[in-house]
């Protein structure tokens, strides 16, 4: 016997048809990929603190070369940044008008002088003069010779060459050709056996580092890389750049002027060494993302304590035991599934 179904009976079947494939359909769709991710172990240890600085080669003493009497600049027989020995001829000097006569009279005065003394000795001998006159006449005449002496030192009057008072290097050529008084500056001397490597740091980084501590030169001009020590650290803001100046004494040559990067290890740090891609920041601060046994990512907050070449240097707080992601980090979020691409040791 045919069972026949009421429009009831068929509207059922057709509803239990529609729940039938709704509640399947879930299973039919595929799941959501993961996340391809690299990850890499912690690596807790000991790092040396490193502070960085870009500075130059300067001098730590200078000595101004002055033109001690009034006289013509008529050559300059030294260049800017020459090194130069003791002794070496730096310029040469002519008499001016004024001095030559100041000379002059200075010569005829020694010459009057002992006319006098020549005389008051033979008066003395006739008796017509006495021991107190003839030591005036002999004093008169010592201090003719001292005043024409301390004139002929300076050079006052006479063409004369300035000298290097020893060997150095010229920083500064200030003099000019020319008539120039007495005291003019013609050249700044380096102490070439002197020089210091120069630089400025903020001021909380400065009141890390202490004289003694280790550092590396490295020229940006040349190859060169020269070990150094930190000599000294100011106490006070420069005006003009708002840093810290130190001073490195280099262990090693390098040119004047030659421009530095400098890297001073002060201390050390104990913590986790992560790949700086590892380090991800928001409003929040500073995260990584780490991935549990079934490769759920847990975002975890972090404190960066130094930066170590390719490295961010963490605060050794997080799950040693679980894998910290690298490249990808930035596409995940709390909870996310990863597919590791490779794991890093």
């Amino acid at each position: 016997m045919k069972k026949i179904l009421t429009g009831a009976g068929i509207a059922a079947a057709i509803a239990g048809m529609i729940y039938f494939k709704t509640r399947s359909a879930p299973a039919d769709q595929p799941q959501a990929p993961a996340a391809q991710v690299e990850t890499v172990s912690l690596q807790r240890k000991v790092f040396p603190v490193q502070i960085s600085a870009f500075g130059s080669i300067t001098a730590a003493a200078e000595r101004s070369i002055t033109l001690q009497s009034p006289g013509i600049l008529t050559a300059l027989l030294v260049t800017q940044g020459e090194a130069v020995t003791a002794g070496q001829a730096m310029a040469r000097i002519a008499p001016d008008a004024q001095s030559a006569a100041d000379l002059s009279k200075a010569q005829d005065a020694v010459r009057a002088a002992e006319a006098q003394r020549r005389h008051v000795a033979a008066l003395l001998a006739s008796h017509l003069a006495t021991q107190a006159d003839l030591a005036v006449a002999e004093q008169s005449a010592q201090d003719a010779q001292a005043n024409l002496r301390a004139m002929q030192s300076l050079g006052t009057g006479a063409a004369y060459e300035i000298d290097a008072p020893a060997d150095g290097i010229v920083t500064a050529i200030s003099g000019r050709p020319g008539l120039l008084p007495a005291g003019t500056e013609l050249f700044r001397l380096a102490a070439s056996n002197l020089l210091v490597a120069s630089a400025g740091v903020p001021e909380a980084e400065a009141a890390q580092l202490r004289p003694g501590d280790s550092a590396s030169l490295t020229a940006l001009n040349s190859p060169a890389k020269i070990p150094a020590m930190l000599a000294s650290r100011g106490a006070m803001l420069d005006p003009l750049t708002g840093l810290i100046d130190i001073t490195l004494t280099p262990q090693g040559v390098l040119p004047l002027g030659e421009p530095l990067s400098i890297a001073i290890t002060t201390g050390n740090v104990t913590g986790d060494a992560v790949p700086r891609d590892a380090v991800q920041n928001d409003q929040n601060g500073d995260y990584v993302f780490q991935l549990d046994s079934k490769g759920i990512a847990h975002r975890q907050a972090v404190k960066v304590l130094e930066q170590y070449g390719n490295f961010s240097i963490l605060a050794p707080d997080l799950n040693p035991a679980m894998q910290v992601v690298t490249t990808g980090a930035y596409q995940l979020e709390d909870g996310m599934a990863t597919t590791p691409a490779r794991t890093g040791n």
